[in-house]
C-alpha cells in the first residue's frame, strides 16, 4: 500500500483501488437518489431488473422494488433481503399470471451488472450519518466502508467498526441492504452486518492475499466478480444458540472451497483428470464450514449433483447435520438429508434406475459395509455397462470426507470408491499427514500421486490470524503420573490411545498387545483419582471459575464416573457432569448405578437425551462448568468458553492433537491460550508423542508454560523500553505527574502507542497464567505498565467491551495492582471537567506546576471530555475547536505555551456554557435545542421561548423509555418538532430548506442526548 498519512488520503486510496478493479466512481451529489432517507438508487435498480428479466412488465419491476424495499429492519427482513439478492424477488407476473423470481443481480455474467462506488454519502433515519465509502451493485448498497486516520493516536480500526455499529442503529433502512461492513485504519477488517447483535458478539475477519497487505487484500476481496461470488456462495444466515447471525467466509475457507469447485468443474469440462484432493486446516479454523461452502457452490453450479458428507462417528454426523447444515439458511427448498440407515443409503444409490438420488446427504462411513452391498454392487456393475448415467459412472458426484486419517476409512473407503468409482473425493483433516505410513495412513486414497495437499492452513497461521489461540501445557504433580515403564510401553505401541476391546483383533495382527489391565489399575485407582480431583478443584476455583470452563479427560468410562463422584466432594455437584456413551445394561456396577441416577435426575428414559442436554447447557448456561469425558467430545466439539483441559488419559499422535485442540477457540477477546494440565506425563515426552509428524507441520501446536513465561518477559522488557522504568518518587502526586507525561508522549507517537497497547493487552492475558512464576522485580515492572495503561485508556481511548470485562477476566492483575490502579483511575477521572471553576482557576495560577504539565493536564482533560461527552451540547458547540487543538497537540504542531493558552481559553468557554445552562435551568436535551436554535440565527430571547414551547410539546413522547428506537414515536416527535420549527422559522426569516435542516438537527440532538 502507498504511504497515506490522513483519513482522506486513505479513503481516496481505497476508492482508486476499487476503480482500477472495475468499479465506477460517482460523487455522492450525483447519485440517482430520491432523498437521504432512501438508500436505493432507484433508476439504476429498475433499469437492471428490466434488463435481467425481459419477461417482466414495468408493473412487475415496480412490485419487485416495492417488495425489496418493504422488508423489515430486523433479522427476518435482513434474511429475506439476502435471499432476494441471491435468488431474485418472488412476484406474480401480470401478463402470464405465473410466479417467477426477478433477478436483482446477474451472477452468470458479472459484466452486465453496474458497480458503483461513492463517498461521503449522507443518510437520514433515526439520526443523520455520512458514510465514508459505499459500494452499490445495481443500485443496492451492499458494502459499507468506514475509514479512520492511520496517523491519529488513540484511534484504530475498532473505532471505525463501532462507528458502523452506531450507523446501523441510526439508519436501519440502509443497513438492511448492506451485507458486509469494513473498518479501515492502518489495517482493514471486514464483518457481517447484523444490527441486532452487540459489538462484542460480532465476528470480525481479516482478508489475506499473498503478497498484499491488509488494506490491499481487502480491496481485492471487492473485485466486482469476486464480491458477487462471495455474496452468492459464501454469505449465509445461521441460527446460533437461539439467535440469528450471519456467516461470512474466512480467506482460507474461500481459497480451499474454490480450489475444490475449480477441480470438479475442470474435470467435468475435460480440462484435467484429477478427481480428488486433501485439505489440511488446523483444528478450530472452520473446517466444517469450508466443506459446506464447497458443497453449496457445487450444488448450485452443477445440474442435480449428488453430494455426500462422510463422517466416521454418530456424534460428528449429528454435529454436522443438526448443528451446522440445518442451522444455515442454504436457500429456497434446499434440504440436506440424513442417511441414518444402510437401507436408506441403498435407496439413494439405486434411485431412478441406479442413476442415484440428487441432493445433499450426510452419512457415516460405517454404512458402506462391504457385506451389505454385495448385491447392489453387482447390480451397479451390470447397469453401468449399459447406462453411462448410472451413479457408478457419474462424474457429478462429490464426496466430502471429514477426518480422513482414522483407521476405519481403510476398508470402508475402498468399498465407497468401488460403488462411486467416478465420483470426486475431497478429504479434510485437522491434523497433518504422518511422515510414516503404518496401518492407518489412508491419506493416499484422497491425494493425487503428485500432490500431498490441495490446500493447507498451518497452526501458526491460525494463531496469527486470531481464529485459534495458543495451547499451553504444564505438568500436574509428578507423583500422579504414569510410571516410566507404562509410559514407554504406550509410546512404543502402534496405538494413539489405550485400545478398547474391539481393537484386540487389530492388536494381534500387528503383533503387539498392550496389557490394558496394568493401565486400568493405575488410572482407575480411586485413591489417586480423589487426589487428582482435589487438585483440579483447587486449580479450577483459583484460575478458571467465573471466567471460563474446563474438561476432565479420564482414561475410561468407569474413571469418568469416579471423577464425577470425587469432584462432587470438593465442588458443588452442579459444577460437573459426565458426557459419555452408555449401554442398555452396564456390566460395571458403578457405571450402571450412575446411568440410572442420570436418567432419574434428568427425567428421561434414554441417557443420550440427558447427555445432549448437558452439552447444550455447557454451551449456554452457567452450569455445568466442568465436563468429564473419555471419548465423546474429543473430536468436533466446539465451545469457545472451554479453556482448561485436565488430561488423565494416555493419548498421542492425531488423537492427542484433536483432543487438546478443544481448548483453542478464541473467546470474547480475553482468551490468549488454552491450557492443558497433564496428569499422565505424556507432555514430558512430547517429541515421542508426536514422532509420526514432521516438526515443521507441528510448529506452534503446543507451548510449554516456561515458553509463555519467556514471551511475557520479552513483551514486558519492550514495554519498559517504551515507557521507561518506574521513577523512584516518594509522593503520589509526582508519580501521577510522570504518568501524565508518558501518556502525553504516547498520544503523540502513533507507532509507540500501538505497540504499547497491543503488547500490554497480550501481557495481561499471559499474566493470568504465569503470575506465580514471576520474580518480585518483574511484578513491580508489570504493575507500572498496568498503571500507565489504565490511565491512558481512561483518558485517551475510553471504554470498550474488552475493558468492561477486565475485572472478571484479569483478576490476578486486579489483585496484584489493585490499590495502585484505583489511585490511577481516580486521578484519570479527576480532570477539569469534573471539578468547579474556582479549582480550575487556582490550578492555572499555581506556580508549582510547570507550563508543560498544565498544558498536558488541560489537554488530557479535553481528550477525556471528547471521549465521554460527545453528545453533551456543550461539547457539540465547541467540538471544532476541541478537535483542532487536540490534533495540533498530537501532531506536535504548536509549542506547550501556545497549547496551554488555547486549552485554557476553551476550558473557560466550557465553564461559561455550563454556567449559562445552570442559570437557564435546562437539562442537557433542552440546552442542546437552545444552542442549536441560536446557531441557526434565533436571538437568545426567541431561542429560550421556542425551546420551552418545543420541549413541552414533545415531553410526553421523549420521556418514554426506548422512544428513539420506536419508528412510530420518532415519526410523531418529528411531526411536532416540524410543526413548531417551520412556523417559528418563517417568523425570523429562515428559508424552508434551512428550516428542514434545523428540524433534523434538533431531532438528532434530542435522540442522542440523555436529559441529565
Amino acid at each position: 500500500m502507498i504511504s497515506v498519512v490522513r483519513e482522506v488520503g486513505l479513503e481516496n486510496y481505497i476508492i482508486d483501488g476499487l476503480v482500477k478493479r472495475g468499479w465506477k466512481y460517482i460523487d455522492s451529489s450525483s447519485l440517482s437518489r430520491i432523498g437521504p432517507d432512501k438508500p436505493l438508487l432507484y433508476n439504476v435498480l429498475r433499469r437492471k431488473i428490466k434488463e435481467f428479466n425481459p419477461i417482466a412488465s414495468d408493473e412487475d419491476v415496480a412490485e419487485a422494488v416495492s417488495l425489496l424495499e418493504g422488508r423489515s429492519y430486523g433479522p427476518r427482513g435482513a434474511r429475506e433481503v439476502l435471499e432476494y439478492l441471491k435468488f431474485g424477488v418472488p412476484v406474480k407476473l401480470r401478463e402470464t399470471r405465473t410466479s417467477a423470481r426477478l433477478k436483482l443481480i446477474d451472477y452468470v455474467n458479472p459484466g452486465r451488472n453496474e458497480f458503483i462506488v461513492s463517498s461521503q454519502v449522507t443518510h437520514t433515519g433515526r439520526g443523520t450519518i455520512r458514510n465514508d465509502i459505499l459500494l452499490y451493485v445495481n443500485g443496492i448498497p451492499l458494502v459499507s466502508i468506514e475509514v479512520k486516520n492511520p496517523t491519529d493516536p488513540g484511534v484504530s480500526w475498532r473505532d471505525a467498526f463501532l462507528q458502523v455499529k452506531r450507523y446501523e442503529e441510526a439508519v436501519p433502512e440502509l443497513y438492511k441492504y448492506v451485507q458486509v461492513g469494513v473498518a479501515v485504519e492502518a489495517v482493514a477488517r471486514y464483518f457481517p452486518i447484523v444490527p441486532w447483535t452487540r459489538p462484542e458478539e460480532v465476528v470480525i475477519y481479516e482478508w489475506k492475499e499473498e503478497g498484499l497487505d491488509s488494506i490491499d487484500s481487502t480491496i481485492e476481496l471487492f473485485r466486482p466478480e469476486r464480491l458477487l461470488d462471495f455474496l452468492r456462495f459464501y454469505t449465509y444466515f445461521r441460527m446460533e444458540e437461539g439467535r440469528e447471525t450471519k456467516v461470512l467466509a474466512r480467506y482460507m475457507q474461500y481459497r480451499a472451497a474454490n480450489k475444490i469447485v475449480e477441480r470438479v468443474l475442470a474435470r467435468l469440462r475435460g480440462v484435467e483428470d484429477k478427481d480428488r484432493g486433501l485439505v489440511w486446516h488446523w483444528q478450530g479454523s472452520g473446517k466444517t464450514l469450508t466443506m459446506i461452502f464447497a458443497a453449496m457452490k457445487l450444488y448450485w453450479l452443477l445440474e442435480n449433483p449428488t453430494i455426500f458428507f462422510v463422517v466416521d462417528r454418530i456424534e460428528l454426523q449429528n454435529q454436522l447435520y443438526y448443528e451446522n447444515l440445518t442451522k444455515l439458511d442454504l436457500g429456497p427448498e434446499v434440504r440436506p438429508k440424513l442417511v441414518d440407515k444402510i437401507e436408506r443409503l441403498q435407496r439413494v444409490l439405486s434411485y431412478n434406475d441406479y442413476r442415484g438420488e440428487p441432493g445433499i446427504f450426510v452419512v457415516t462411513v460405517q454404512k458402506f459395509l462391504p457385506s451389505e452391498f454385495e448385491e447392489l454392487e453387482k447390480m451397479l456393475r451390470a447397469v453401468s455397462r449399459v447406462n453411462p448415467h448410472s451413479i457408478r459412472n457419474r462424474m457429478d458426484v462429490v464426496v466430502l470426507v471429514d477426518e480422513a486419517h482414522r483407521t476405519q476409512y481403510g476398508v470402508l473407503a475402498e468399498q465407497m470408491m468401488r460403488l462411486l468409482r467416478k465420483a470426486n473425493y475431497f478429504a479434510f483433516t485437522g491434523t497433518p499427514v504422518p511422515r510414516r505410513n503404518p496401518l492407518k495412513n489412508t491419506f493416499a486414497k484422497f491425494s493425487p500421486p503428485d500432490e500431498l495437499y490441495l490446500d493447507k492452513y498451518f497452526i501458526l497461521d491460525s494463531i496469527q490470524d486470531g481464529y485459534t489461540v495458543r495451547i499451553a501445557y504444564q505438568p500436574g504433580p509428578f507423583d500422579y503420573k504414569l510410571d516410566r515403564q507404562l509410559l514407554d510401553e504406550f509410546l512404543e505401541s502402534e496405538f494413539d490411545e489405550l485400545p478398547v476391546e474391539v481393537r484386540r483383533i487389530v492388536e494381534r495382527r500387528v503383533g503387539r498387545e498392550l496389557d490394558v489391565r496394568k493401565f486400568k489399575v493405575f488410572l482407575e485407582n480411586e485413591e489417586r483419582i480423589d487426589r487428582v480431583a482435589r487438585y483440579i478443584a483447587r486449580h479450577f476455583k483459583e484460575n478458571v471459575d467465573g471466567k471460563f470452563k474446563a474438561m476432565v479427560v479420564a482414561a475410561s468410562r468407569k474413571a469418568c464416573v469416579l471423577y464425577k463422584r470425587a469432584l462432587d466432594r470438593y465442588l458443588p455437584s452442579e459444577y460437573s457432569e459426565v458426557v459419555m456413551t452408555f449401554q442398555s445394561q452396564e456390566r460395571e456396577e458403578v457405571i450402571e448405578e450412575y446411568r440410572r441416577e442420570l436418567m432419574e435426575r434428568f427425567r428421561v428414559t434414554d441417557p443420550r437425551d440427558a447427555v445432549h442436554r448437558i452439552i447444550e447447557k455447557f454451551r449456554t448456561e452457567d452450569n455445568p462448568r466442568i465436563l468429564v469425558v473419555t471419548d465423546m467430545l474429543l473430536t468436533g466439539f466446539d465451545a469457545p468458553i472451554l479453556q482448561t483441559m485436565y488430561l488423565d488419559k494416555p493419548l498421542k499422535g492425531h488423537r492427542l492433537l484433536q483432543a487438546i485442540a478443544r481448548v483453542n477457540r478464541p473467546y470474547k477477546g480475553v482468551k490468549e491460550y488454552g491450557l492443558i494440565i497433564d496428569f499422565v506425563g505424556i507432555f514430558d515426552e512430547l517429541e515421542r508423542a508426536f514422532n509420526m509428524y514432521e516438526s515443521e507441520d507441528l510448529k506452534g501446536a503446543v507451548f510449554d508454560v516456561d515458553a509463555i513465561l519467556e514471551e511475557f518477559r520479552k513483551r514486558l522488557k519492550r514495554l519498559i523500553d517504551i515507557v521507561g522504568p518506574r521513577p523512584k518518587v516518594s509522593e503520589e502526586r509526582e508519580l501521577i505527574s510522570r504518568i501524565k507525561i508518558i501518556a502525553g508522549n504516547l498520544a503523540r507517537d502513533k507507532e509507540k502507542e500501538r505497540e504499547f497497547l497491543e503488547n500490554y493487552r497480550v501481557l495481561r492475558k499471559l499474566y493470568e497464567l504465569i503470575a506465580p512464576k514471576l520474580e518480585r522485580g518483574e511484578t513491580t515492572e508489570y504493575k507500572w505498565v498496568a498503571e500507565i495503561y489504565t490511565y491512558y485508556v481512561k483518558n485517551l481511548i475510553g471504554s470498550s467491551p474488552e475493558e468492561e470485562l477486565a475485572d472478571r477476566y484479569y483478576r490476578k492483575t486486579i489483585e496484584a495492582v489493585g490499590k495502585a490502579l484505583r489511585i490511577v483511575e481516580k486521578e484519570a477521572e479527576f480532570s477539569p471537567i469534573s471539578i468547579d471553576r474556582s479549582f480550575f482557576e487556582k490550578f492555572i495560577e499555581s506556580r508549582e506546576v510547570s507550563v508543560e504539565e498544565k498544558a498536558s493536564t488541560l489537554l488530557l482533560g479535553l481528550t477525556r471530555f471528547a471521549l465521554y461527552s460527545r453528545n453533551d451540547p456543550v461539547y457539540v458547540s465547541l467540538s471544532d475547536k476541541i478537535e483542532k487543538i487536540l490534533e495540533a497537540w498530537k501532531r506536535k504542531l504548536k509549542t506547550s505555551l501556545e497549547l496551554y493558552e488555547e486549552a485554557k481559553s476553551i476550558w473557560r468557554e466550557i465553564y461559561g456554557l455550563r454556567e449559562e445552562q445552570r442559570k437557564l435551568g435546562f437539562d442537557r436535551r433542552e440546552y442542546g435545542v437552545y444552542l442549536t436554535l441560536k446557531s441557526y440565527g434565533f436571538s437568545e430571547r426567541r431561542a429560550l421561548e421556542v425551546t420551552r414551547r418545543l420541549m413541552s410539546a414533545v415531553k410526553d413522547l421523549i420521556d418514554v423509555p426506548g422512544w428513539s428506537s420506536n419508528p412510530a414515536l420518532v415519526s410523531e416527535v418529528k411531526r411536532r418538532v416540524a410543526f413548531t420549527i417551520l412556523r417559528e422559522s418563517k417568523r425570523v426569516g429562515i428559508p424552508v430548506d434551512r428550516a428542514k435542516k434545523l428540524i433534523n438537527a434538533i431531532l438528532e440532538g434530542v435522540r442522542s442526548v440523555e436529559p441529565s
